[in-house]
C-alpha cells in the first residue's frame, strides 16, 4: 500500500513537470510569435510597391556611387571604397529614418507643424552666422567631416507645416490673414536660402509649397502672379545684373560650350559623357568622363555618368522607375483619408518629381546648372535621410488611408 501511495506521488510529480515543461514552451512560442509579430506590425499595411521602388533605387544609387566615384577617391585618397562605405551608411541608416516615419501616425504633425517650421528658420539663419563655406556658398553646419545641409531639412519642414497649416482650417486657403502667414514663411525660407546662395533649393520649396496651396483651393490669379514674378525675375537678371553670377549661369546654359572651359564647364563634360554613351553604354564602371573630367561626378551630375555607363537604354530605364515611383505616390495621395494625408502625400510626389525633373534639365542642358540632387542616387546623407522620410511619410498616410478618397 505504501509503495503504491509512493509511486502515485511520484507519477503526479512528473506529470507537474510535465506541465511546467508544456507551459515554458508555450510561453516560448508566444514570446516568439509576438516578436514576429511585432516586427511584422512595422510592415503592415504600407504600399509595398512604392517601398520596393525605393529599395531598388537606393540599392542602384549605392552601387552608381561607387562607380563615379572610383577613380576620384583612387587619386585623392587611400581608401578607393571611402564613398562607397559611406553611401551604404547613408543608406542603411536611411531605411531606419523610414521605417520610423512610416510608423509615426502623421495626424501627431498637428501637434509639430508650428515647430517644424520654427526650427527650419533658425537652422537657416544659423548656416549663415556659423555655415562651412565651401566653393563661394555657405549651406553647411557641422565639424570634420560630419556635415548637415539644413536646407534639405527645409523641404520636408515646409511640406508638413504648410499641410498642416492647411488641413488644420480650410480657410487660412481664402482669408487674407491666411496667405499673407503662407507667402510670408516662404519669403523668409527662399530669402534665407538664396543668401547661401542656393537659388535652386529656393524655388523648389516655394513650388512645392505653392502646389499645395493649389490643391488646397488656392485662387488661380496667386498662381499667375508667381509665373509673372518668375518671369520679372529673369528680365532683371537678364538686362541689370549682367556682371553676377546669375546672369552667366541663365545665359552659359543655352551653349555652354560657348564657354566650356569656365562657367560652362561641368556642363560641357555632362553632355560628352551622355553622347559617350551611346544606345548601349560603354559598360558599367567604364565611364570616362569620371576620370578626372566631370567634377563630382558622384554628386548632381551621376546622371551624366549612368547614361554613360548604361546608356539611352539605362537612363530611359530609370526614367520608368521613376515614373512609376511617382504615380504610386499620386495615388497614395488621391486615396488619403483625410486632408491632412492628402496634402502631405502631394507635398511629398512634387518633391520627388520637381527634383527629378531638374536634375535631368540640369545634366542635359535644358536649363541653368543648380545643385540638385538627384533622388535616392546622387551622394549625400542629408538628401536621402530626407527623402526617406518623405517616402516614409507617404507609407504612413497609405496603411491609413488605403482604399478611401480624401475628404476634400
Amino acid at each position: 500500500m505504501a509503495r503504491a501511495e509512493k509511486k502515485e506521488k511520484l507519477k503526479k510529480k512528473n506529470n507537474m513537470r510535465s506541465d511546467r515543461s508544456v507551459r515554458a514552451k508555450s510561453k516560448h512560442a508566444t514570446d516568439k510569435n509576438g516578436l514576429l509579430s511585432d516586427v511584422g506590425g512595422i510592415f503592415a499595411g504600407f504600399d509595398y510597391v512604392t517601398l520596393a521602388l525605393v529599395l531598388l533605387l537606393t540599392a542602384f544609387g549605392v552601387i552608381m556611387v561607387f562607380s563615379a566615384s572610383y577613380y576620384t577617391t583612387v587619386n585623392l585618397s587611400d581608401d578607393a571604397l571611402f564613398y562607397l562605405k559611406r553611401q551604404m551608411f547613408f543608406a542603411l541608416t536611411g531605411l531606419v529614418v523610414l521605417v520610423f516615419f512610416a510608423n509615426f501616425d502623421y495626424h501627431r504633425y498637428y501637434k509639430l507643424g508650428n515647430l517644424l517650421m520654427v526650427t527650419s528658420i533658425t537652422l537657416l539663419v544659423l548656416v549663415l552666422l556659423v555655415g562651412i563655406n565651401v566653393n563661394g556658398a555657405t549651406r553647411w553646419l557641422g565639424f570634420g567631416s560630419f556635415r548637415i545641409t539644413p536646407s534639405e531639412f527645409s523641404k520636408l519642414f515646409m511640406i508638413i507645416w504648410t499641410s498642416v497649416f492647411l488641413a488644420s482650417d480650410p480657410d487660412n486657403i481664402c482669408t487674407q490673414k491666411g496667405l499673407l502667414l503662407l507667402f510670408g514663411v516662404m519669403i523668409v525660407h527662399f530669402g534665407l536660402i538664396f543668401k547661401q546662395p542656393n537659388l535652386s533649393t529656393a524655388i523648389v520649396i516655394a513650388a512645392i509649397m505653392v502646389a499645395i496651396m493649389i490643391v488646397a483651393g488656392l485662387n488661380l490669379w496667386w498662381i499667375g502672379g508667381f509665373a509673372g514674378l518668375g518671369a520679372l525675375g529673369g528680365f532683371v537678371i537678364l538686362n541689370f545684373m549682367k556682371d553676377t553670377h546669375w546672369y552667366s549661369r541663365l545665359t552659359n546654359w543655352m551653349d555652354p560650350f560657348a564657354d566650356s572651359q569656365g562657367e560652362g564647364y561641368q556642363v560641357s563634360q555632362s553632355i560628352i559623357a551622355l553622347g559617350n554613351g551611346g544606345i548601349k553604354g560603354l559598360g558599367f564602371g567604364n565611364s570616362v568622363s569620371k576620370n578626372l573630367y566631370l567634377p563630382e561626378p558622384q554628386n548632381d551630375f551621376i546622371l551624366a555618368v549612368i547614361g554613360e555607363e548604361l546608356g539611352f537604354i539605362g537612363f530611359v530605364i530609370l526614367m520608368i522607375v521613376y515614373v512609376f515611383l511617382l504615380y504610386r505616390l499620386i495615388l497614395i495621395a488621391l486615396k488619403a483619408k483625410d486632408r491632412l494625408g492628402f496634402y502631405l502625400a502631394t507635398g511629398v510626389a512634387v518633391l520627388l518629381g520637381l527634383q527629378v525633373i531638374i536634375n535631368i534639365a540640369v545634366v542635359t542642358a535644358s536649363m541653368p546648372a543648380t545643385g540638385i540632387t538627384l533622388p535616392f542616387i546622387s551622394y549625400g546623407g542629408t538628401s536621402l535621410w530626407v527623402f526617406m522620410a518623405a517616402i516614409g511619410i507617404s507609407l504612413n498616410v497609405s496603411r491609413y488611408g488605403k482604399g478611401k478618397k480624401a475628404d476634400r
